[in-house]
């Protein structure tokens, strides 16, 4: 059986076929480029642990308060940070501390021990030395606050610890609802 092709019909059709396939190629093409941007303007936010958040806190902690000590000229509203180990425990942790609240607690403890030796039952303890300091620490507040306000990079660190303690509540918050 001889079967007889139509070159006019056949040819068209493929002529057809190939364009057709020429534009695919291209809105393939254009398509891949296309996907391609998106891909590269994608940005990927990672969560970090409550814990981790808390480190970073008090990393900036720190830094704010390298800083806020460089800048302050007020001797007694200098903030001492050192390392101690609470008692039962062998790791260290930083603990810092107004210079005019470890003033106080010497003075205290100097005016408080009337015989030879510290008598630690007689020494107020931290809640106290807190109220009899109110009006210094209020004082204090002010002071920060104005060199916080005068102080470009000093207000920077602040924002980014404003910023860290609302995540660190947030996720804290989120925690609790069961998120």
């Amino acid at each position: 059986m001889l079967i007889a092709i139509n070159p006019r019909k056949y040819g068209l059709r493929a002529i057809k076929t190939a364009a057709l396939s020429l534009a695919l190629a291209v809105s393939f093409q254009v398509a891949a480029q296309n996907d391609k941007e998106r891909v590269e303007s994608i940005e990927v936010f990672g969560e970090k642990t409550t814990l981790q958040l808390k480190r970073a806190f008090d990393n900036q902690r720190f830094e704010f308060l390298e800083l806020y000590n460089s800048i302050n000229e007020t001797a007694k509203f200098d903030v001492i940070c050192k390392y101690e180990k609470p008692i039962g425990s062998q790791i260290a942790r930083k603990l810092c501390e107004p210079r005019y609240m470890i003033d106080f607690r010497a003075l205290t403890v100097q005016t408080w021990s009337t015989q030879p030796g510290i008598d630690f039952n007689r020494l107020p303890n931290d809640d106290t030395l807190r109220f009899l300091t109110k009006d210094t620490r209020e004082e204090a507040y002010q002071h920060v606050a104005a060199l916080v306000a005068t102080n470009q990079k000093l207000l920077d660190r602040f924002m980014k610890l404003d910023a860290l303690h609302e995540r660190i509540k947030a996720s804290e918050e989120g925690g609790m609802n069961g998120k």
